[in-house]
């Protein structure tokens, strides 16, 4: 892959991974530590149904926690590929992945085969 295209490749996961990280401050504080995120728990009141409306909201934001942080691992594991020449190649077989695949998901790892 030439450089315009890593660049570009580069660019694109830059901006997501800016997405993400803003996503996640809404819902989640960052350790200093570990930089692990943790989902916050926003008391609302003491009322009982408002209780029960900040369980939800926690458990949701539990789910997309963890969710937008394996996001995020991804792009930044992409990144380090694209520093260390591997980006573009799938992590097993180091075939090329396509791509129209890269630009749908920039971070993937692996070539999908067709069915």
């Amino acid at each position: 892959m030439d450089t315009d295209k890593l660049n570009y490749f580069k660019e694109k996961l830059e901006l997501k991974k800016k997405h993400i990280l803003g996503e996640l401050n809404k819902i989640a504080l960052q350790n200093k530590i570990t930089g692990e995120f943790e989902p916050k728990y926003s008391d609302i009141s003491d009322d009982y149904d408002d209780n029960l409306q900040e369980r939800i909201n926690f458990e949701r934001d539990i789910y997309v926690e963890e969710s937008l942080e394996e996001s995020l691992n991804q792009i930044e594991k992409a990144l380090f590929r694209i520093g260390n020449g591997t980006y573009g190649l799938d992590i097993n077989t180091g075939a090329p992945i396509p791509e129209d695949r890269l630009e749908i998901l920039p971070e993937a790892e692996n070539v999908v085969e067709k069915l």
